[in-house]
This record gives C-alpha cells, sequence and structure tokens, in this order.
C-alpha cells in the first residue's frame, strides 16, 4: 500500500528527482501512525487534503446573473449617451449665448424621460439581484434539507424494507 512503486512516481528532470504522490495512501499511512501514537503535536502538522469543493450550479446560476446585469447596464449607458447627445444637440440649437444655461422645455422633458428610464432600469436590476438570490437560497435549502433528512428517511424506509420481509420470511 505504502511501496513506492504504489504510492509515488518518480520524475527525473534536468539533473533532479522529483516525487509526485499517486494517491493519499502516504497521508492516510501517516495520519494512522499518528492518531496511534496519539501525540497532538503531530497531528496538528499532518498534511491535510482541500475541503473546499466548487458548488457549480451557483457559479453558473451567478455567472448568467452577471452577463444579464452587465447587458443592462450596457443598456442604461447607451441610453444615458444618447440623451446626453440629445441635449447637447438641443443646447447647440439654441442660438442665443444667454439662453444656453437655461433648459429649454424639450431639453428638461428629454431629462425627465432620462431620469425616468435610469430608475427603470435601477429597479430592474435591483429585481433580477432579488430574484437571483432567492433562487440560489432555494437551492441551498433544498439541498441543506435533502443533507439532513435524507439520510434518515432512508434508515427508515430502509428499517421498514427488513421488518416487511422479516415478516413474510415468519409468515411462511
Amino acid at each position: 500500500m505504502i511501496q513506492d512503486a504504489v504510492s509515488i512516481r518518480e520524475i527525473q528532470g534536468l539533473g533532479q528527482r522529483v516525487i509526485m504522490p499517486l494517491n493519499s495512501n502516504l497521508s492516510f499511512a501517516q495520519s494512522v501512525v499518528e492518531q496511534l501514537a496519539g501525540d497532538s503535536n503531530l497531528i496538528a502538522v499532518r498534511s491535510r487534503a482541500s475541503r473546499e469543493r466548487p458548488f457549480t450550479v451557483v457559479q453558473k446560476m451567478q455567472a448568467e446573473a452577471d452577463a444579464n446585469y452587465r447587458s443592462k447596464i450596457k443598456e442604461l449607458e447607451t441610453s444615458l449617451a444618447e440623451t446626453q447627445r440629445n441635449l447637447n444637440e438641443l443646447q447647440k440649437s439654441k442660438g442665443d449665448a444667454g439662453q444656453r444655461f437655461i433648459l429649454s422645455p424639450e431639453q428638461q422633458q428629454e431629462l425627465a424621460s432620462f431620469r425616468k428610464k435610469e430608475a427603470d432600469a435601477k429597479t430592474q436590476l435591483k429585481q433580477m439581484r432579488k430574484q437571483l438570490r432567492s433562487e440560489i437560497d432555494s437551492l441551498e435549502n433544498r439541498i441543506k434539507w435533502l443533507n439532513i433528512a435524507g439520510m434518515p428517511i432512508a434508515v427508515i424506509l430502509t428499517g421498514f424494507g427488513l421488518a416487511s420481509m422479516k415478516r413474510k420470511r415468519l409468515a411462511k
């Protein structure tokens, strides 16, 4: 189990010998020795595997939501640029220099329209974030309940199955 041929791979390269583990047999053997020895100092320095596994479904959902957010933000920015261009054109169309700093009714209407579009876009983005968060929370809750209740239910069903098999055998 812990022989070199089974647990490691030697690689010769550039005059150096590099040893790569093939499996976790050596770590397992080291942990067994540490546990049997009972020394807490040895247990504290042992190697541990990474316990974090990526939650790919949630990552995928967040990536899709990010793509949607980016498109909404891009739409908002193009709308802002268009409104700014329209305001600039209306401003240039005024001939009098004294009237340049006073907004005309068309400019006021354009500015109000832009502010309404901006508020709507922000509301939509907020709603999308809320929906994404609720979907992620729902998924996490389903997985938690499956993990918490799944094993006891499996044990109960196995117990009922074994009890019914025992009754059938005794009835014969």
